[in-house]
């Protein structure tokens, strides 16, 4: 059989070059975002503002992606635990890939510990109109490490998923990462430890690259 022409030979190398630079050039550019670039948040009126508690108590409580990533200012955080709570994944993500997210859900004798970040009330504002209608806004009273208590406002929801299910490494790591800022107990920095979570090569990569970049440029929107 005759062998291809060089034309077709041309047009067959350029279309393979077409369809890496496709794939290739948008991850480049994604993973660019979130490894180079950091532009300052927007920051709100504070001098008109009054001041809010919030007990993050997922990705929220990682300083990085609270402050950098979400653009969220705050004035002060620490580390808060909430009686008879437990923080569930039952909340239901994408297959595979993100398979679920943290949640509060009651349990006698149990207890859910985060991070109570004190913010202007705007910016609270601005975290329940990201997270979704899915959620419902609930005062609660958090102990801090020196006995204290405080008034806070955080997300609770009514579950998607009928187990809890494990959530991948990336989630995992802001939430790691936060366990260990905060001096989180020893079992709860276990708990979170990346290591045990779901993660597919490349693909985990590139998804978690992508939610983070649209996540950066919601909130500067």
């Amino acid at each position: 059989m005759p062998s291809d022409s060089p034309s077709k030979s041309s047009r067959r190398s350029w279309l393979k070059w077409f369809v890496g630079l496709s794939f290739v050039l948008p991850a480049s550019f994604v993973l660019g975002v979130n490894l180079y670039i950091m532009l300052p948040s927007q920051l709100p009126d504070q001098e008109t503002e009054s001041v809010v508690g919030y007990f993050a108590y997922g990705s929220n409580m990682n300083d990085r992606y609270f402050t950098r990533v979400r653009g969220i200012v705050r004035t002060s955080s620490e580390m808060a635990s909430l009686p008879d709570y437990t923080v569930a994944f039952n909340l239901d993500g994408i297959p595979y890939l993100e398979p679920s997210f943290a949640n509060l859900a009651p349990e006698i004798g149990a207890t859910a510990y985060g991070v109570l970040h004190r913010l202007p009330a705007g910016e609270l504002d601005r975290i329940l109109g990201s997270e979704g209608d899915s959620y419902n806004v609930r005062e609660v009273t958090v102990y801090l490490k020196d006995g204290s208590t405080a008034i806070a406002k955080t997300l609770i929801s009514d579950p998607s998923l009928d187990t809890p299910t494990t959530p991948s490494k990336r989630y995992l790591g802001y939430m790691h990462e936060a366990a260990l800022t905060y001096d989180m107990p020893p079992e709860i920095i276990e708990r979170y430890n990346p290591n045990k979570g779901i993660y597919v090569p490349v693909i985990s990569e590139l998804l978690g690259a992508a939610m983070h970049t649209a996540v950066w440029v919601f909130a500067r929107i």
